[in-house]
């Protein structure tokens, strides 16, 4: 019995080895992004500005510095609501709030820095609509608030997606059955067969094998918000000619948040 025991240990430490030896596997995109340039008021670069962006929402901070063209980027930052800081030596310091990065948006956000000191700070406001001219793609995004409120029959998440431009259904009794799991309802785009679109949750693959249904409808308070890509998608998306629908969840902090 001993040596059967040891054997089975044995097993199972070689077992989690393997899995820590090997490499992450790859998934798609379940984040935002920004950039822009921070310039003198003569518009000239500013380099080595160091900025900030707080998530408001989980209070986590990410750090950027600008280059030689006076460029900053946050590649890839949890979709949410932030505050952003420029700061830099014989200038006062910058702040922008309420930039709201929706899911695989990629921003472009410029800032003009004053001449003073850096204790000095200057709200930057009426900067316009945050322009995504960093990427083509065409689609719709669904906040988590919208998820919630609106009156979903059967409470599926996926019945939203009809609000994007050029998703339609034949077949509106698939979205109300109240299953869970392989519901069947899901939206033509763009003229494509419903099998044609690819369903992510959380960067993981999300679909039915068998029919190319959504595998997992999660519960709408879970849901932080989602996106539909109808048209342009980044090469990191794949395996669809109709649209990608990209779900996010809510983590602990902000599902308490929201309930309380």
């Amino acid at each position: 019995m001993l040596i059967r025991s040891f054997q089975t240990w044995s097993a199972l430490l070689g077992f989690g080895a393997i899995l820590l030896l090997s490499p992450a596997a790859d998934s798609q995109e379940v984040s935002a992004g920004m950039t822009g340039a921070v310039t003198d008021p003569s518009g000239a670069a500013i380099t080595g500005a160091a900025v900030t962006a707080r998530d408001m929402d989980r209070g986590t901070v990410w750090t950027a510095a600008t280059n030689t063209e006076g460029i900053y980027a946050f590649p890839r930052v949890p979709a949410g609501n932030y505050e952003i800081r420029f700061g830099a030596a014989g200038f006062r310091t910058a702040v922008r709030r309420n930039v709201v990065l929706e899911l695989n948006a990629r921003v472009r956000l410029d800032v003009t820095m004053e001449l003073g000191m850096v204790a000095e700070t200057v709200e930057v406001s009426g900067a316009g609509v945050q322009l995504q001219t960093e990427t083509t793609q065409v689609g719709n995004v669904i906040s988590g608030a919208t998820n919630v409120s609106l009156p979903l029959n059967g409470r599926n998440f996926v019945q939203l997606t009809l609000l994007t431009a050029g998703a339609t259904t034949v077949n509106p009794a698939g979205f109300t059955n109240g299953l869970r799991t392989t519901a069947g309802g899901r939206p033509y785009v763009n003229g494509n067969r419903e099998e044609a679109n690819n369903f992510l949750l959380d960067g993981a693959d999300n679909n039915n094998q068998n029919s190319n249904m959504v595998t997992y409808q999660p519960n709408v308070h879970a849901i932080q918000e989602f996106k539909v890509i109808t048209n342009n998608a980044s090469a990191e998306f794949g395996n669809f000619q109709g649209g990608v629908i990209n779900v996010t969840e809510r983590n602990i902090q902000l599902a308490l948040k929201f309930y309380f």
